[in-house]
């Protein structure tokens, strides 16, 4: 159920974002009177395919989710364009031919002056960056839930650091801007360090005492390290303590298949006490496939049941998986819903739609000059168990997602690669220094060589998403 939710979540994704990206494209292509051909999302054989009366350009879904593009004409292929037209009478037909070839040229893309050109390359990325403030808008006017930046501990793991005394409080501010879910703190962690910014916490107490300290951080390796970057700078995030009752089973979960109910009270599992949920979790995850005999008080009365754990991926392991959780009311003072009127949430979008960009595009030089992990580098794999659990988790995480992703098709498209736009518009940005296009020789190598780049960071990818899976 988990791989057909992930894989519906991905093509959903994908499908939106590729779809808004190309549509960028063709919106100022048309804008500026350009023919467009075909406007195809996907790859491989055509699925579907749909022309419009009155509409010269052909609409496609490819059978592979994992692009698209927009064909517009070219003068080169004016011969075969206007052979094909269907208006084209048999008689007088040199001066039809030619006074088509001399409508149509005026309509290629290649004939457009190279701001046009450059502009309706932009405007793919560009639509993806404008795609990632809608989703954001909408995730915080409608609200967005997560738990409180609240950690247990914190023991530096950079060489010489003196060991922090705080524990069990709130981290309510990173430097000057404020936090208040975890994913706060991790952006602004990440900002800081790519930066290399000295990084003082604010935290409070339950009391409402405020403290402000230094964390140490070992700079030159921290990016290097794989996983979670909070947990790297060796901030243990503190797991809410609450009671071993169950909010919710899974339909056709092993809870389901054990007669497990929401309101069941989980007191033994192996004659083994549970003190709270997370004792539960623990002993689930380390028996996936093993039977375990359940000790429960429902409505004051015991009863016993056999729960058989399925596996799970989780982190690179194997884990065991009941299809419970707890009741969500229990975690309430430890979760925050962040939400802001629309006016506020516009420019809270714009906002951390820029503070996403710029950082993709820090940690992508960092990627490249070897001061970051490689192993963090994901891949459609990762991607589609990120889009399968936010889908289940409700439309706002499902769009939270879909902001950052597009933030990435965005700026990863932007790079000075070419076969991406990053590379046209480099080529373009030649041309208008020196007055001309950059030779053809050099654009086929230059083409040549962004296939082998590309075709090397996909294989990265997708080799780090099966070593996760491992």
């Amino acid at each position: 159920m988990e791989i057909i939710q992930s894989i519906i979540g991905f093509i959903i994704a994908i499908g939106i974002l590729v779809t808004f990206h190309e549509f960028g494209h063709f919106y100022v292509a048309r804008l500026f009177d350009v023919k467009v051909l075909n406007f195809n999302v996907g790859f491989g054989k055509n699925i579907y395919t749909k022309k419009f009366k009155g509409d010269e350009t052909e609409y496609s879904i490819g059978m592979i989710p994992l692009g698209g593009y927009v064909k517009m004409l070219e003068s080169h292929e004016l011969d075969t364009y206007i052979s094909s037209s269907s208006n084209r009478r048999k008689s007088s037909r040199r001066v039809k031919y030619s006074e088509s070839y001399n409508n149509n040229l005026a309509h290629c893309f290649d004939t457009q002056s190279v701001y046009k050109r450059f502009l309706i390359v932009a405007a793919g990325p560009i639509f993806n960056l404008i795609l990632a403030v809608v989703f954001f808008t909408m995730v915080h006017f409608f609200g967005i839930s997560g738990m409180k930046p609240i950690f247990e501990s914190i023991d530096p793991i950079s060489n010489n650091a003196e060991p922090i005394i705080y524990k069990n409080m709130e981290i309510y501010r990173v430097n000057n801007n404020s936090t208040k879910r975890w994913q706060d703190v991790r952006m602004e962690l990440l900002n800081n360090i790519v930066d290399k910014k000295e990084i003082t916490l604010y935290v409070k107490d339950n009391n409402n005492n405020f403290y402000d300290f230094k964390l140490p951080v070992d700079q030159q390796n921290i990016l290097k390290k794989e996983g979670d970057i909070i947990k790297n700078l060796g901030i243990k995030i503190k797991q809410p303590v609450i009671p071993s009752v169950i909010g919710n089973v899974q339909k056709n979960s092993p809870a389901n298949i054990a007669k497990l109910l929401p309101g069941d009270q989980i007191l033994e599992i192996n004659q083994n006490k549970i003190k709270s949920w997370n004792d539960l979790v623990k002993i689930i995850e380390i028996n996936p496939n093993k039977q375990l005999e359940i000790k429960v008080n429902r409505s004051d009365s015991i009863h016993y049941m056999i729960l058989t754990p399925s596996e799970k991926n989780s982190s690179n392991k194997i884990i065991g998986f009941a299809g419970i959780s707890p009741d969500p009311n229990l975690l309430n003072k430890y979760r925050v819903t962040v939400k802001y009127p629309i006016i506020a949430s516009i420019y809270q979008s714009v906002e951390l739609t820029y503070h996403y960009s710029a950082l993709t595009l820090k940690m992508i030089s960092k990627l490249f000059f070897g001061e970051a992990n490689l192993k963090n580098l994901s891949g459609p794999i990762s991607i589609a168990e990120f889009t399968g659990k936010s889908l289940s988790m409700g439309f706002v995480y499902f769009a939270y997602i879909l902001a950052i992703l597009s933030i990435s098709l965005g700026i990863l498209n932007l790079l000075p690669i070419p076969m991406l736009d990053g590379g046209h518009l480099l080529f373009y940005t030649f041309e208008i220094l020196i007055g001309k296009p950059v030779p053809e020789k050099i654009q086929l190598f230059g083409q040549q060589l962004g296939i082998v780049l590309l075709f090397g960071i996909m294989i990265l990818a997708f080799y780090n998403d099966l070593l996760r899976l491992l």
